[in-house]
């Protein structure tokens, strides 16, 4: 069964301590998931500009802001006939829970804007589960939880409690159309009636039930809730939000911090990679260097070794050789008897 209306409902908040006690009125609505929501709201004078925003009208909570009778945005439309301003959001999400105001403005008369809750159920409980197959939510912490209760019979008695309906386990009743006692919260709109649990715990693991009972029959419905520790960014919905821890050997790392740790790690290696470069490149550059000096040691060694040569024969005369010159050397008396000898030999 899918929900496609709401009903506007204002109503008494009671806190169930006894005797109810009244406080302020409140508006609340209810839907299911992928379902449409639509309520209209009436203001004693007209306004130039027709206004929907999610919480406080500033800023990005500006859903929709218009001056013409009507308007869209995405999911969200606005209409305006008659002094009623009628406001949308189709095919609802989880996230669509919250609150919400609307106004009209422009106009000297103008009417404070109006605040309302919207609460979209996670499920609709209509009887027909197998009872041994019990609807099961896995929440965490901090989060919240809507589920929808369909009852063919009325009932004017509602309840919502943990486990069995009696005593203290008795979260919130109520005989009229809806009620809130501390994080629980209850409303009954066209034989639905939806439960609601905030700011939800671990200690609020545990099986629930809703019930309306009339005056001569009741009729329940169960579900069970396990509530866990927020394991990521999604678990919360304001503020800031902290990456979650994943197991990695023996160290543990921030999965927000993986990308970060990536470019690190390359940025590392291409500074080692640089640093190499240039020192192969110095290491290089300085053998050169040296094996051109030596080169130029050796080649100045050659130079001087011929100038030597040269200075040691610079003396000698044109086609002399040293022969010539130890014959020169040699005693007269010995040169003379090798001439004598030349002569013979020559006659001969």
């Amino acid at each position: 069964m899918k929900v496609h209306h709401t009903l506007i409902c204002f109503f008494f908040l009671s806190l169930q301590d006894g005797n109810p006690e009244v406080t302020k009125a409140q508006i609340l609505h209810y839907g299911v998931i992928g379902g449409n929501f639509k309520a209209g709201f009436t203001f004693n004078s007209p306004g130039t500009w027709k206004m929907f925003c999610r919480e406080q009208c500033e800023g990005e909570n500006i859903l929709i802001k218009t001056t013409d009778v009507r308007a869209q945005t995405g999911r969200y439309s606005i209409e305006y006939e008659n002094n009623v301003l009628s406001v949308s959001i189709s095919k609802l999400t989880e996230s669509d829970s919250g609150q919400y105001r609307c106004g009209l403005g422009g106009s000297s008369s103008s009417a404070p804007f109006t605040p309302f809750v919207i609460f979209v159920a996670e499920a609709l409980l209509d009887g027909n589960d197998d009872p041994a197959q019990l609807k099961h939510f896995d929440k965490e912490t901090g989060s919240s939880l809507t589920v929808g209760c369909s009852f063919k019979q009325a009932g004017n008695r509602k309840m919502f409690c943990r486990g069995e309906c009696g005593g203290e386990k008795i979260l919130v009743h109520t005989e009229h159309v809806s009620a809130q006692r501390d994080r629980y919260n209850i409303g009954y709109v066209s034989g639905v009636l939806y439960v609601s649990i905030t700011q939800l715990t671990k200690s609020d693991s545990g099986r629930y039930r809703c019930l309306l009972s009339g005056s001569s029959s009741s009729s329940s419905r169960e579900f069970e809730v396990t509530v866990t520790d927020a394991a990521g960014p999604s678990a919360t919905t304001t503020g800031s939000s902290t990456p979650s821890l994943t197991w990695t050997g023996s160290t543990e790392q921030p999965e927000g911090a993986a990308s970060g740790t990536s470019i690190s790690v390359l940025l590392y290696v291409i500074i080692s990679l640089l640093i190499i470069i240039i020192l192969s490149s110095l290491a290089v550059l300085i053998i050169c260097i040296k094996r051109k000096s030596n080169r130029g040691l050796r080649t100045r060694g050659n130079s001087e070794g011929t100038n030597m040569e040269d200075v040691h024969y610079e003396n000698c005369t044109p086609g002399s050789t040293r022969e010539d010159s130890t014959y020169q050397s040699l005693h007269p008396a010995t040169r003379d008897q090798d001439q004598t000898y030349s002569t013979l030999t020559h006659h001969t």
